[in-house]
């Protein structure tokens, strides 16, 4: 369809109104002619898109960009980016959030569009919130008001659309009016749908899906690679095979990543604790979830980013940075901003890879409240040389603290019974031990006397020694929580070393001041 055809057809839509000049569009190559929040069948953003017109020809649309102001908080300048691609004169391009949607809802009026684009969620628009178009990072043209919240205004377009003739003359349709599947089947036809005709479907003879009786491409050709879902959850990389048949490869896990422990210290933090088996390339196979009060798995709400990985390190995921360091004294490794780590105490954790669970605590059908693996303001540490356990909880896999050792101190290392961080151990003979002592906590340190110990274990004994490895005090030891005296030693440096009932040894350092 020409430019010329566009003005004639705004006599079908009588509850429509005129916009004021303030709105009309500068000439230039390209510019913004329509803006669509419409109601489609899928949902979500699926109706979300902006409709171009190339005035003159583009060369290179990638000097040209579009931002969102949202909800009248001014604007957010360039958003989104075109590619590197042309378009020209008199063609209209879509850019969609899901062109998959628009082409069912225009149905034949796809073909209206030379470009039809994917739009990344910059193009964001609620019905409310102005739209500029940038060239050269310059803003070159506005639909609405940047500075103004659009609720209630006349430029508003929630579930519904705004569209400019060849003046520049914007009309926006009423609100709610694109309820249908299509857009012939609601109130208000796009107008720039209203001549368009054709049989939509795939046209293309070399695809899986070719329609030999449409006759208008609506993008919905698939062909042998493409993706697709063979209903099987335990395969992957689902695609069309040669005989455009759906099927994947069975999954066989990589078992390079195990969740090893869970921290629920109150509101933050919140963290999770991950043991890495073999070296990797890159962590973002893999994400994590919560299953909330028991009503079932949410499956992946965070994924790790594209980053590798040694065998032998420990991964920390935490809601919260800073409370995180101010807690343990290190750095978490990644921060999840509370998809994945919002858990309760009583939520299930899992961890997946490529979207298939493969290590799990807590059973995701069981509100834990009350539960024996229940951690509120506590944690939960897996058991050596255990794991991963797929989808099936092994309550004999883990350890627990009592619930609310973490409720009250203001660093891991003064609760009665602190985390074990990186004390997983992964090797064969280490199957079904409790983690070792690896953190032996000591404060004050210095000291003038009375130390007192902190260890994530129940404890038998303590013992120090002087510099020469000659033990100067004993004593016995209760809990994890235990007290030595230095008093009457001379000043200097001395080992701590604790035994706990397990067996297990830890030892800290104390230096003894004057």
């Amino acid at each position: 369809m020409t430019m010329s055809l566009r003005s004639s057809l705004f006599c079908f839509v009588l509850s429509v109104f005129t916009m004021s000049s303030a709105m009309a569009m500068p000439l230039d190559s390209l510019t913004l002619v329509g803006v669509l929040d419409l109601d489609v069948a899928s949902g979500g953003s699926d109706g979300k898109a902006l409709h171009f017109y190339a005035e003159e020809a583009v060369p290179d649309l990638s000097i040209y960009g579009v931002g969102t102001a949202n909800n009248g908080g001014g604007t957010d300048g360039v958003e989104y980016t075109f590619p590197a691609q042309s378009l020209n004169a008199g063609e209209h391009l879509l850019l969609a959030r899901s062109p998959a949607a628009m082409s069912a809802y225009f149905g034949a009026c796809i073909a209206e569009f030379a470009e039809v684009l994917e739009a990344s969620s910059a193009i964001n628009q609620n019905g409310n919130d102005a739209i500029e178009l940038f060239e050269d990072g310059v803003l070159v043209q506005t639909f609405g008001d940047p500075d103004v919240d659009g609720s209630g205004t006349d430029w508003a377009y929630a579930d519904s659309w705004a569209y400019a003739d060849e003046t520049g003359e914007w009309t926006v349709a009423p609100m709610g009016c694109t309820t249908g599947e299509t857009t012939d089947a609601s109130s208000c036809p796009y107008p720039l749908c209203e001549e368009s005709e054709g049989i939509p479907g795939c046209t293309d003879v070399a695809a899986c899906n070719y329609d030999s009786e449409a006759t208008v491409d609506d993008l919905t050709c698939t062909f042998p690679g493409d993706d697709c879902d063979d209903g099987d959850f335990a395969t992957v990389f689902d695609a069309l095979d040669e005989n455009c048949e759906c099927s994947g490869l069975p999954f066989v896990p990589s078992n390079a990543l195990v969740l090893t422990g869970v921290i629920h210290a109150g509101a933050t933090p919140k963290a999770l604790e991950l043991y890495v088996m073999d070296d990797m390339e890159t962590l973002e196979q893999y994400g994590i979830g919560s299953a909330q009060n028991g009503e079932g798995t949410d499956g992946v709400e965070w994924t790790f980013p594209n980053e590798a990985a040694e065998a032998g390190s420990f991964i920390y995921v935490a809601n919260d940075a800073d409370a995180f360091s101010a807690f343990f004294g290190f750095p978490a490794t990644f921060v999840d901003g509370g998809a994945a780590c919002n858990f309760n105490g009583n939520d299930a954790i899992e961890l997946f890879e490529v979207g298939i669970g493969v290590d799990i605590y807590g059973e995701v059908d069981v509100d834990g409240t009350g539960a024996d693996w229940a951690y509120t303001d506590g944690w939960a540490y897996r058991v050596n040389g255990t794991g991963p356990d797929g989808t099936i909880y092994e309550p004999s896999h883990w350890i627990h603290s009592d619930l609310g050792v973490l409720d009250g101190p203001v660093a891991n290392e003064f609760s009665d019974e602190p985390f074990p961080t990186g004390s997983y151990n992964s090797t064969p003979d280490a199957v079904g031990e409790a983690p070792e002592l690896l953190s032996l906590a000591a404060f004050p340190n210095p000291t003038n006397g009375l130390v007192r110990l902190a260890a994530p274990r129940p404890l038998l004994q303590v013992e120090a020694f002087d510099a020469l490895g000659r033990a100067v005090h004993q004593a016995p030891a209760r809990g994890p929580v235990a007290f030595i005296d230095l008093s009457g030693l001379q000043a200097g440096t001395y080992t701590i070393r604790a035994t706990g009932h397990d067996g297990q040894v830890g030892q800290v350092r104390v230096l003894l001041s004057e």
